[in-house]
């Protein structure tokens, strides 16, 4: 008895471990059909109550001829992808034209100085290009990456450009920032940049990837904290599965390169399975290589871009209606859940934004009507994890 007692446990544990892992997660099945729309399948799993019967209400009542707008980084997946994007190609090397152009393209007045410092984004951006050259040098010589993760050189190349994005973003804001990022994929093709993008998500994909890493260069004088890993939860899995189910469509509108949230976004195992005409991010002008330039004929997505974007692209095809449904975490998607009076549900993801900011202040309403307002705020799933699902079992 106590032999096949045994066998149960292994084989239950195996279980969780393997449906977590390959986010198809036991305890978030939309299975159970509702009478009222056969057609809809609700939510379950490990969502808050409230949040939990607002959605399933949705699911239940609203259906073909309408849709739903997501956000991507911090509300669709955990953590940021075009971060987790960036960080690969530091670790790796990887860069095609940035280094030509002193990894500089995209910031407006490059003689000016970074704040707080008296270093010019010009200065560092020759330091980062003679770093770099160096460091490719080793490796065409036989070096291996993981010897020149303990140097020095690198040390300092990756705290720089950490401090470098840091000081854009403070300076000059989304604009510039979210150009410079995904820029640094200058001088690939598109189908290069696919493959490396799949291989960075790859690499960081996965819970227990999640995490903030300290880089500091060894002088101290540059750096911060870093957010490493991305994370597709079961539970948003499942939410996009069954607004599919009943008919409602569900488009992603990110301030992210469009290229890079495809390739997870699209991806029927590791991400959602999206068609690409359903994802919407920022896009570049066209070209045989990818340039750091974004497209002047494209509606960008980018704080109130996001508004004008599901407006022209998204709406004309269900009579210029809003969508029932939208999702975000932070500051730049309070424009589209402010929008729409006909959306039934704006779905915040608490990551912890100040209470003073816009999104905060659709957070502190949602505590406020305990969830049962159209504002409505989920924890973020970050800290989901394995043990918590065992933990149900014993």
């Amino acid at each position: 008895m106590n032999r096949i007692f045994k066998w149960v446990t292994a084989a239950i544990r195996l279980l969780v471990l393997t449906t977590v892992f390959c986010g198809a997660n036991v305890l978030t099945s939309c299975t159970t059909y509702n009478n009222d729309n056969p057609t809809a399948m609700m939510l379950g799993g490990r969502w808050d109550p409230q949040v939990q019967t607002a959605l399933n209400r949705l699911v239940s009542n609203c259906g073909e001829g309408s849709y739903a707008v997501f956000d991507f980084d911090q509300t669709s997946i955990v953590h940021d992808i075009t971060q987790a994007l960036w960080v690969y190609k530091i670790e790796h090397l990887c860069f095609a034209d940035a280094p030509i152009h002193d990894f500089l393209d995209g910031i407006p007045e490059p003689e000016s100085l970074m704040p707080a410092t008296e270093t010019t984004y010009a200065e560092m951006g020759s330091v980062l290009s003679e770093e770099f050259e160096a460091m490719t040098a080793r490796l065409e010589a036989g070096e291996s990456i993981e010897s020149i993760w303990q140097s020095d050189i690198y040390l300092d190349f990756r705290a720089r450009m950490h401090s470098l994005f840091e000081a854009m973003d403070e300076q000059w804001g989304s604009w510039v920032a979210y150009l410079w990022q995904p820029g640094l994929l200058a001088g690939y093709t598109e189908d290069e940049a696919r493959t490396l993008i799949h291989d960075a998500i790859l690499e960081h994909l996965g819970r227990d990837k999640l995490a903030v890493e300290q880089w500091k260069s060894p002088d101290g004088h540059w750096g911060g904290d870093v957010m490493r890993g991305i994370w597709v939860s079961p539970e948003m899995k499942e939410l996009y599965r069954c607004l599919k189910a009943a008919h409602i469509e569900a488009y992603v509108c990110s301030a992210s390169l469009e290229l890079i949230v495809e390739v997870l976004a699209c991806d029927p195992v590791l991400g959602f399975g999206l068609p690409a005409d359903k994802v919407y991010g920022l896009r570049f002008v066209d070209g045989e290589k990818l340039v750091a330039q974004f497209d002047p004929q494209y509606k960008q997505p980018i704080k109130e871009g996001k508004v004008d974007c599901i407006k022209a692209y998204m709406a004309p095809a269900y009579g210029n209606t809003g969508p029932v449904l939208v999702a975000g975490d932070s500051n730049g998607d309070v424009p589209m859940l402010t929008a729409f009076p006909d959306m039934k549900y704006g779905l915040i993801i608490d990551v912890g934004r100040s209470e003073t900011s816009a999104i905060g202040q659709l957070a502190t309403q949602a505590r406020k009507e305990g969830n049962t307002g159209i504002y409505i705020l989920q924890p973020s799933f970050e800290d989901t994890s394995p043990l918590q699902l065992l933990n149900i079992f014993y």
